[in-house]
């Protein structure tokens, strides 16, 4: 390290550790926190802040008595940022200080304890059903609007008439910039073609549907006339990528990025083939699920052994692997009857008559709704007709 970055590392911590004595002494009056947020992804970026602003307004709305507080946040380095369009809408409604800064009281915190302020801990799923009792923190101004509906049409989507965004994880990303993924990751990757008769189908009923992505995706070779392949397309943008996920009617996902943008904005999405469950949105009543089918020594589990086993808990997708757990992804054809179902169902009763929620409830227990809250993720309706009775066991 220079002697200028030495330099400059110093003088940053003298001047963080002062800051955090001025205020620690105005801590009776006024109490400071620090949120730094997971900016690098793109679903931590869009859901960390919603979920801590809409649950601190669940709290508020309950108690009487409310307390001097002032959170800052930092979002990152511009540089590092998932989406920076997003990080400066964030930056609009909230107390956002320079990353530098906020490293500084970090460090400074951790070097005196005493002096260090308290940092939440920030989630994408949230413990009190904050998505299913608020509106968004986030909106988009009337220049915004029109700049979005301008750039839908010239992107061939009429903003007039529903839209579905077909969000589908594959290792294209990692591939681009030379990385190669771990094998567990194949439990989370997809072939975007095995959704071209679902596509298909939203097509001739109707809808108009937009694959999503960040460029580094497979092409979608087999899309039905009709779909646009966004992912692929010149005219993607940071600022359309958080616009089309904000204002589609709904969204069919894999678990990945965009679909946060969706929930985010209060987008209803339905998600097939569930395999984490520990990283599922099982607390928000946007979220329609239908769970992967999941094998040991060649038998199928239950919902009710995986919700009661370690499974349900596995976060590094190589875990399935190491404890001898195989998956059977759906079909092109089961893929199309999910969505076809979603379709179909999606504007009856939110409640699930399934019984699997209480089940999921129950196996993930008190760890589960800690993380959670209560579960009111709607297990697709009818699922069990196309992947089996296991799902209701």
């Amino acid at each position: 390290m220079s002697i200028v970055k030495k330099f400059t590392k110093w003088l940053l911590l003298v001047v963080s550790l002062v800051a955090l004595v001025i205020l620690k002494i105005f801590e009776r009056l006024i109490k400071f926190q620090l949120c730094i947020v997971g900016f690098h992804r793109y679903g931590h970026l869009a859901l960390e802040p919603e979920i801590f602003l809409a649950e601190l307004d669940l709290v508020e709305s309950r108690s009487n008595e409310r307390k001097c507080v002032v959170t800052l946040w930092s979002f990152g380095p511009s540089a590092k940022q998932s989406n920076k369009y997003l990080a400066s809408k964030w930056s609009e409604v909230v107390h956002a200080i320079p990353s530098w800064l906020a490293n500084g009281l970090h460090e400074a915190g951790v070097l005196i304890p005493v002096l260090k302020l308290e940092e939440p801990k920030l989630s994408i799923t949230g413990s009190k059903n904050g998505l299913d009792h608020s509106s968004s923190h986030l909106s988009f101004s009337r220049e915004e609007i029109a700049e979005g509906n301008r750039l839908l049409k010239e992107l061939g989507v009429d903003p007039n008439h529903p839209y579905v965004c077909l969000i589908v994880r594959d290792g294209g990303h990692y591939k681009s910039k030379g990385d190669t993924e771990s094998p567990g990751y194949e439990f989370l990757n997809f072939d975007i073609n095995n959704f071209s008769s679902a596509a298909k189908f939203l097509v001739g009923n109707g809808f108009q549907v937009v694959r999503m992505g960040s460029g580094t995706e497979n092409p979608f070779s087999s899309a039905p006339d009709g779909v646009i392949d966004y992912a692929l397309s010149n005219l993607r943008s940071e600022f359309l990528d958080v616009y089309l996920a904000a204002t589609c009617d709904f969204a069919i996902s894999t678990q990945t990025g965009p679909d946060a943008v969706c929930m985010l904005f209060r987008r209803p999405v339905l998600y097939v083939d569930v395999t984490r469950f520990s990283q599922f949105f099982f607390g928000s009543k946007l979220a329609t699920w239908s769970p992967v089918r999941l094998q040991k020594n060649g038998r199928m589990l239950s919902m009710s052994e995986i919700v009661n086993s370690d499974i349900a808990w596995f976060k590094d997708p190589n875990l399935f692997i190491a404890n001898g757990v195989s998956q059977v992804k759906s079909s092109e054809a089961e893929i199309r009857d999910l969505v076809a179902l979603f379709v179909e169902n999606r504007q009856l009763s939110k409640e699930d008559n399934s019984g699997v929620q209480k089940m999921v409830s129950s196996g993930m227990g008190e760890k589960g709704k800690l993380q959670f809250g209560e579960v009111t993720a709607k297990l697709l309706p009818g699922v069990e007709q196309i992947l089996g009775e296991w799902v209701l066991k």
